[in-house]
């Protein structure tokens, strides 16, 4: 599982995908903004800024399944009052039992850690599964990530703790004489491509699980794929064996 989601995202960061990096910019620009302008007025700010995030993880989501990045998709949350109302007040409420949850004596912040894998999928439900209330959206994220906590924590950890180990290593480097320059470089280098391409990566981890573990809503049953038949991979066009469940080239799921 780890390694399909960790395929499909490093093949779209492979394509170089310029116009995903902007918009993240963008929206990560826009919510310091509004943080900033906003600051005596966090009753409006807040939501603001949580519909904002609601609207990035919309864009990771469309980019991890195959479309093109969207500024309309950022948007989306502010379609219209009531989906702004949904939306805002969702994430409000997931960052509201963070905040309780973090402030138990001793053990909060572990609590609020294991609570924020739990609630991770809540973006996606508000903006996708519209028929579920804003406070009902944490209950089927709870539902959805059950079985994944623990693979979403190990594949969202593993680039900041490489990314430390190499720059401590480069660091350590840097101090030797006269070659000491060159890894110093390198560390400033690997910092400025961590800082940019980071959000990118993570953020579509995070589609990543969440399309592989929403649960589908109820309907008619539907034909498999016959056996032995080649599944041909709906992004990249790749046939694949009947029994997987990932494109062997792009990672996506089939």
């Amino acid at each position: 599982m780890i390694k399909g989601i960790y395929s499909r995202t490093l093949y779209i960061l492979g394509k170089l995908p310029f116009r995903l990096w902007g918009i993240s910019l963008l929206g990560g620009l826009l919510s310091f903004i509004v943080s900033i302008l906003g600051v005596n007025v966090p009753i409006i700010s807040i939501p603001v800024v949580a519909a904002i995030t609601a609207g990035l993880a919309a864009v990771y989501y469309s980019v991890y399944n195959g479309s093109e990045a969207e500024s309309k998709t950022l948007l989306s949350p502010f379609t219209d009052f009531k989906t702004f109302a949904h939306t805002a007040g969702g994430m409000c409420w997931k960052d509201l039992w963070l905040l309780l949850w973090f402030l138990i004596p001793i053990a909060g912040p572990v609590i609020a850690l294991i609570k924020s894998l739990a609630y991770a999928f809540t973006p996606y439900i508000l903006l996708r599964e519209k028929e579920i209330s804003a406070t009902d959206a944490l209950k089927k994220s709870m539902e959805d990530t059950k079985g994944l906590k623990l693979n979403m924590f190990i594949a969202v950890i593993l680039p900041t703790v490489a990314y430390v180990f190499l720059s401590i290593i480069l660091s350590l480097l840097s101090i030797i004489p006269y070659v000491g320059i060159l890894f110093l470089i390198i560390n400033v280098l690997l910092s400025l491509i961590y800082g940019l391409f980071a959000p990118m990566f993570l953020g579509l981890l995070r589609a990543g699980f969440y399309e592989y573990g929403k649960k589908p809503k109820k309907s008619a049953p539907q034909l498999s794929a016959a056996q032995g038949e080649p599944i041909v991979c709906p992004v990249c066009g790749k046939e694949n064996d009947a029994d997987k469940k990932f494109c062997g080239k792009c990672g996506a799921k089939l």
